[in-house]
């Protein structure tokens, strides 16, 4: 018999190693009904995963419609407290040259004495 080289050897060895790590797995391959379960498993779950895709993205769809109804709505306030403070401005101004009173409360700043209340006297 001719002497074996060492790389073949080595070669032979390590194939050896490969086979024992795959050998707990045989069993499984050589069934075949596992990989058939697990595929329809995963597909199932694939399938699942889907239809939860496609109500996120009509969900998502709605919040983004109801976004763009509460931006126009947001902007049409601001549109109308725009327009309320052009005509209520010119009304401040006027006021104020006509010395007016904003509240029938509030006290005369020019005088200088402030209210006194009235005093109860004995009977």
């Amino acid at each position: 018999m001719e002497p074996v080289p060492s790389e073949t050897r080595e070669k032979v060895a390590h194939w050896i190693q490969e086979g024992l790590t795959l050998f707990p797995h045989l069993p499984y391959l050589v069934r075949g009904d596992g990989a058939a379960a697990r595929a329809a498993e995963l597909e199932r779950d694939c399938e699942a995963l889907r239809r939860e895709v496609s109500e996120l993205r009509r969900e998502l769809d709605d919040v983004r419609r109801d976004h763009e109804r509460l931006r126009a709505e947001r902007d049409e306030v601001a549109q109308a407290l725009s327009r309320l403070m052009d005509s209520v401005q010119p009304m401040s101004q006027i006021a104020q040259k006509l010395g007016v009173r904003r509240s029938p409360f509030e006290r005369d700043p020019r005088s200088s004495s402030p209210a006194t209340p009235p005093t109860h006297k004995p009977a």
